[in-house]
């Protein structure tokens, strides 16, 4: 946990330093996820960075996808959130609440067709 500071400080590096090969656009969207990346792993919430890292993923795809990134680019952002993924790793899941059920039996019939 504690290398994912500096972790997410590389991918937001790897996002700024894509320069001319991403449109500004596309540095805002990625910024923004990194930017809740690191919210969520500094609240150790770990599905909430999971979740971050995928919309991450998605919108380099997308941005490769519609010509505003460059695949070198996208390469070097994915090589520093797959670091940042490793870390995400090591933030303890949360503990399951125990469930707990109770059933209760239903009326007899025969009260009900008496009544």
């Amino acid at each position: 946990m504690i290398r994912l500071l500096p972790a997410a400080l590389v991918l937001l590096a790897a996002a700024g330093c894509a320069g001319e090969s991403m449109q500004p656009k596309v540095r805002q969207q990625l910024h923004a996820r990194v930017a809740e990346l690191k919210t969520a792993a500094m609240s150790h919430d770990r599905a909430g960075a999971e979740v971050a890292l995928t919309s991450l993923h998605r919108e380099i795809a997308a941005a490769v996808s519609s010509g505003d990134l460059d695949s070198e680019a996208a390469g070097q952002i994915m090589v520093a959130a797959d670091r940042v993924a490793e870390d995400v790793r090591t933030i303890p899941q949360p503990a399951r609440a125990r469930v707990t059920v109770t059933v209760s039996p239903e009326p007899s019939r025969k009260a009900k067709d008496h009544g």
